[in-house]
């Protein structure tokens, strides 16, 4: 294990994970583990903090010494310089340099009123930072129409992020989560309403839990707002994750053991009936339906108009959606003119350009 410790503060670097009393306060990009983003979590897993949503697949599930016991965080203390320090950290790398994503407290809900401040802090400390890179917010929880009125005036700020909000809500049977369905509806609803760039993130799907009559009715809800930025994904899954379905007595999709901790890809079969599915109710709706992605990267990409900054390479689902709304790929030093121009909304979506997405992983 390669250590490196802060006396300090008691930072201490195993693998690819700053660590601070035992939690991961910061994830860094890792090969090995097929991570391509900063996981930025700047705060200690206390009652407080910890996310209370308790979705029964949840990757904190993962976890044999934190998630479960936030008492024993409770009368710990943080620096109250630790956002700084982090990012200090993470642009120090050369992955913080060039533009790498920055997911915002992953191990528990960006959304949730302990962390709402905390994410506007973080917001303003990089855009006074002068950074580019892209950031994550991915939640279950409506945050309020005033703190969502708040984040788009800090967005309002002139500023090189590309933010966009993520919000989870996969068709699932009961039992697998408990935050309101209706709750990120409107969500999603009043993000598109104020012009905060989001997704509807449908993640985790699982073909065992999958709810068909509620992915129809999401989909003819939703569509009319954000055809245009629909994710779908796989789960995460590892022997704890297992554990805590069966103990609920839910049931355990077939996974990969040999890649515990990895996302699960989606059946090719099912795939095809959840896009068969979207792609009716645009027919049904005359809706355009944009490129419908695979992960987040693109997701952010897609919402500002930029090509991959990692890979580079065309046919990708970002670079589709520069194919959707002008009809060619932008070469990269054209991308702010391309931010600013979807920002005006001065450009009008042909279906004519629709393609189906490479199923190529951005990595």
């Amino acid at each position: 294990m390669n250590t490196d410790k802060n006396t300090a503060f008691e930072m201490t670097l195993q693998g690819s994970q700053y660590m601070l009393h035992g939690f991961p306060v910061l994830g860094v990009p890792d090969e090995e583990r097929a991570v391509k983003y900063f996981s930025l979590n700047p705060f200690l897993p206390n009652a407080q903090n910890r996310c209370p949503i308790e979705c029964a697949y949840c990757v904190c599930h993962q976890d044999r010494d934190w998630h479960h016991y936030p008492q024993n965080f409770q009368d710990v203390l943080a620096p109250v310089d630790l956002v700084d320090l982090l990012l200090d950290r993470i642009f120090a790398t050369k992955e913080g340099q060039k533009g790498f994503p920055i997911s915002l407290c992953d191990y528990s809900d960006p959304f949730i009123p302990t962390h709402r401040e905390r994410v506007l802090s973080i917001l303003n400390a990089l855009i006074d930072r002068k950074a580019a890179n892209l950031v994550y917010i991915t939640t279950k929880v409506h945050p309020g129409q005033s703190f969502l009125e708040r984040l788009k005036t800090t967005l309002e700020r002139p500023n090189s992020l590309r933010v966009t909000v993520f919000v989870s809500l996969p068709p699932l049977k009961p039992g697998y989560e408990q935050a309101s369905i209706q709750g990120r509806v409107q969500l999603l609803q009043d993000l598109v309403n104020l012009g905060i760039p989001c997704c509807w993130y449908l993640r985790p799907l699982v073909e065992q839990w999958f709810d068909e009559a509620l992915m129809w009715q999401l989909a003819r809800t939703l569509l009319p707002h954000i055809s245009h930025h629909v994710i779908l994904s796989g789960l995460v899954m590892s022997e704890e994750i297992e554990a805590s379905l069966l103990k609920q007595e839910l049931i355990v999709p077939e996974w990969d053991r040999t890649q515990p901790g990895r996302k699960q890809y989606l059946p090719l079969e099912f795939e095809s009936k959840l896009r068969s599915i979207l792609s009716t109710v645009a027919s049904e709706q005359n809706i355009s339906l944009g490129p419908v992605m695979g992960h987040r990267l693109c997701g952010t990409n897609g919402n500002h108009a930029y090509g991959c900054l990692i890979c580079a390479k065309q046919n990708r689902y970002c670079q589709l959606f520069q194919l959707h709304h002008y009809g060619e790929t932008i070469a990269a030093e054209d991308n702010q003119r391309l931010k600013t121009l979807l920002r005006q909304d001065s450009v009008k979506v042909s279906s004519s350009l629709q393609r189906e997405p490479s199923t190529e992983e951005c990595r």
